[in-house]
């Protein structure tokens, strides 16, 4: 008896991220991956995003409204439209909802966003862009007729709706944990505490007892959303050298856009075992 036929769909989280380095195993593409809109409250934006099949066969595409958010680890979670804070999903009016495609054929996908009058800073929404399997496909896997394996990809483009007069960016460092001391890493537990779509990148110096930077390497850059909370894993390059035994001082400080640097430290020790004679 033959296995009923798998569909493996692919969710690939655009932006920040290598997606169209595998975008070949399915049958479209989709660019560009972000629309940013920079749009007052009240008033109207617009942008557009393309598809294109770029396939030898027809193909069905599903384009359907959600919302997005970032794990503690960066990793892009797909959520249903309105479940976030600063959603602008029901803002968000988009062209289609199903196209067919012809091989090699493209359409633009226009995205309209009407912000209303009584909010401020930044909002976001996501448009999941989906390759459908084809009626023949679905009758053969409901029908176990089938062992074929088939990769089917979905394209998430955000949507960011900025807001150039209200905006007012904030951050702040909540915690550092050691995780080694040699090389150096760092768990730097970071939040996005404004009301603006921010990207942050900074520095870790590590001191001596006598104030004296020993080590300096760079954190980031990174992005993150309003009311967003990170942890970022930092270590030192293997090239630097090695700490020598005593009390150290490990210095963050990032920079997030604003008026301010932000800035957290942690003591640690680097203890030498002697080698055995």
């Amino acid at each position: 008896m033959l296995e009923r036929k798998k569909l493996l769909y692919t969710a690939l989280a655009l932006v920040f991220t290598a997606t169209l380095a595998i975008s070949g195993w399915g049958s479209m593409s989709v660019s560009p991956l972000s629309l940013q809109l920079d749009v007052l409250p009240g008033e109207t934006g617009s942008g557009v995003f393309l598809i294109r099949n770029t396939g030898s066969e027809p193909i069905e595409v599903a384009v359907s409204l959600h919302d997005w958010w970032r794990s503690e680890e960066g990793n892009l979670q797909v959520l249903p439209a309105g479940s976030v804070e600063r959603s602008c999903a029901e803002w968000v009016v988009y062209s289609t909802s199903l196209v067919t495609l012809a091989s090699g054929a493209e359409v633009e996908i226009s995205v309209e966003l009407a912000v209303p009058t009584d909010v401020s800073g930044d909002h976001w929404a996501m448009l999941l862009v989906e390759e459908q399997p084809q009626p023949v496909e679905r009758a053969q896997a409901e029908e176990g007729l089938t062992d074929t394996t088939r990769v089917v990809v979905a394209y998430a483009v955000k949507i960011l709706q900025r807001d150039p007069l209200n905006s007012a960016p904030g951050a702040a460092i909540t915690s550092i944990e050691v995780l080694q001391e040699q090389p150096l890493q760092l768990a730097i537990k970071f939040t996005n505490d404004g009301n603006a779509h921010i990207t942050t990148s900074g520095t870790v110096d590590v001191r001596d007892v006598s104030g004296e930077t020993v080590q300096s390497f760079e954190v980031g850059p990174f992005p993150s959303l309003p009311g967003e909370e990170r942890i970022l894993l930092v270590q030192a390059p293997e090239t630097l050298d090695e700490l020598l035994e005593g009390t150290y001082y490990a210095v963050v400080q990032l920079d997030f856009g604003g008026e301010y640097i932000i800035q957290g430290g942690r003591l640690f020790e680097v203890v030498v075992e002697a080698e055995e004679d």
